[in-house]
């Protein structure tokens, strides 16, 4: 994932790298816009180079291209926290969504309640009850919430699509810790809805949202360095001194490896493996830790400046410590992970 191996991949991470550099919002947003919704403009453009589609095979409306290709794209926009589901949608697809196409071209937005998945260690398993072919219960903050049309939720096990443009629906917004990722409360009162066929995809989930991680490591860590470098503190660059060139060494270092278990994890995956799911799960704890740890370093690298909500430090943190909460701590996938392979032993 973090190292393109083809020219093809080369020439997609520089197209979102440029793209992103154009029409992505600046971090951090002004104070006015620190609510505003999706990234319309970008989500548009997005789906334009057929980016939506990304690991949806070309015979069901997707863009063809693989695992390593998502995460790569991944990668990139988690570099800059876009204001779009990226994440959210390429779950959505994964996990079997009618309307493939649509999603695809952009004209319908398809986001996951994540608080609702039986997977996840914070699950609210019993939010959602699913009566024959209808759906009743509260979300607490559903991600896009408010610009989404379709929802995919689990009631129990079972995992649903829900139009929420129907009268069983209500919505509204709710404040979100994740500046750059709007959230909205959902009430589903009778609220119709598709059963869906169970789907295996959560290594593939999980292994994309350690590549965002990644990304949004990345460029944290990139700031603090070159801050760090350009800072003068006694007569010399603040990076000369141990206590901080030691420190984002370690980041540094931390976060390779981290890159290092993703890329792990998508060739297990592409290759079917066995140890999939555990491969994924270790790549999801190295990186939710190693954006942690860079995305709390990084904030002290810049001292003062770096509390500010002018500074981008804060989106950063909050980005990832977002992301701790819907997927987990490293701690509480770890213990997953221990579950996973010790479970044919029980």
């Amino acid at each position: 994932m973090p190292f393109p191996q083809t020219d093809e991949q080369r020439e997609l991470v520089d197209t979102v790298h440029k793209l992103l550099a154009e029409i992505a919002d600046p971090i951090p947003p002004s104070w006015d816009d620190r609510g505003a919704g999706l990234n319309r403009s970008l989500w548009g453009s997005l789906a334009g180079l057929g980016l939506l589609g990304l690991g949806v095979g070309e015979d069901l409306s997707g863009s063809g291209g693989g695992l390593r290709e998502l995460c790569l794209v991944a990668e990139e926009i988690g570099g800059v926290c876009a204001r779009v589901p990226y994440v959210g949608t390429a779950a959505a697809l994964a996990a079997g969504v009618p309307d493939v196409g649509a999603i695809v071209n952009g004209s319908l937005i398809a986001v996951p309640a994540w608080e609702t998945h039986p997977a996840l260690p914070n699950s609210r398993g019993a939010a959602l009850t699913l009566s024959g072919t209808t759906v009743d219960g509260s979300l607490r903050a559903v991600a896009f919430g408010m610009d989404a049309d379709a929802l995919l939720a689990y009631a129990g096990d079972a995992a649903v699509i829900v139009d929420l443009t129907q009268t069983g629906v209500r919505r509204h917004s709710v404040p979100a810790f994740d500046v750059t990722e709007p959230v909205a409360a959902l009430t589903l009162r009778a609220a119709e809805a598709i059963v869906l066929e169970p789907s295996p995809s959560w290594p593939w989930i999980r292994t994309v949202v350690a590549a965002e991680l990644i990304g949004t490591a990345r460029r944290a860590l990139d700031g603090a360095v070159q801050y760090a470098k350009e800072r003068h503190q006694f007569g010399r660059a603040i990076g000369s001194f141990q206590a901080i060139k030691h420190m984002l060494a370690d980041r540094y270092v931390q976060l390779e490896a981290a890159r290092l278990l993703v890329d792990s994890a998508i060739t297990a995956i592409d290759e079917e493996r066995s140890g999939a799911p555990a491969a994924a799960l270790a790549a999801l704890a190295a990186a939710t830790e190693a954006a942690q740890a860079a995305a709390g370093d990084t904030l002290q690298t810049h001292g003062g400046i770096g509390f500010t909500w002018e500074h981008p430090s804060h989106v950063f943190l909050k980005r990832v410590r977002t992301r701790r909460s819907l997927f987990g701590s490293p701690a509480q996938q770890l213990d997953a992970l221990a579950d996973h392979i010790l479970a044919p032993l029980s």
